[in-house]
């Protein structure tokens, strides 16, 4: 019997890779979704969770507001590091072709489904095993984004993370 080996691959590459983004995905699109107000989220909404997640200074900003206390507290947060806020856009520019792949392996694995006439994303109802350690805060980002995004329309979103659509 063989072991996998990922020695080969960077730290990088074994953060930023489909499988693990389309998990963060999913992550954020359930709990988006427990939210009784919100169905689902705009497409739009998933190309800012890995920007975010996958950055350790703003992931370290996203676990340390608390859920309750909203987007706005977050984005407050991250303007006291203004560079950081204004990256976020650069961010999610750079990460583009890992969303859309990760948006892709989701769906190919039954974690996510796309709504083409409206635009939305569907996080479907499957249980995903907890994650190891190392990457547990990633989930814990991805978790508080969807709970305070589920709370604001799409342009509020973009607007208050200066992000251009």
């Amino acid at each position: 019997m063989s072991t996998l080996s990922y020695s080969h691959l960077s730290e990088v590459e074994r953060v930023q890779n489909p499988a693990l983004g389309a998990t963060l995905l999913c992550e954020f699109g359930q709990t988006y979704q427990k939210n009784p107000s919100a169905d689902s989220a705009h497409l739009l909404a998933f190309f800012l969770v890995l920007p975010i997640c996958l950055h350790r200074p703003t992931l370290g900003l996203a676990i340390q507001t608390r859920p309750s206390s909203g987007l706005g507290k977050f984005c407050e947060k991250l303007s006291e590091h203004r560079e950081e806020l204004f990256a976020v856009h650069e961010r999610a520019l750079l990460l583009r072709e890992l969303t859309f792949s990760s948006i892709g392996f989701g769906v190919e694995a039954g974690l996510l489904n796309i709504d083409y006439k409206t635009g939305h994303l569907r996080a479907l109802d499957k249980k995903i095993p907890a994650p190891p350690d190392r990457v547990a805060p990633l989930f814990k980002g991805a978790n508080r984004l969807g709970h305070w995004f589920s709370s604001l329309d799409t342009t509020e979103i973009f607007s208050a993370l200066k992000v251009e659509a």
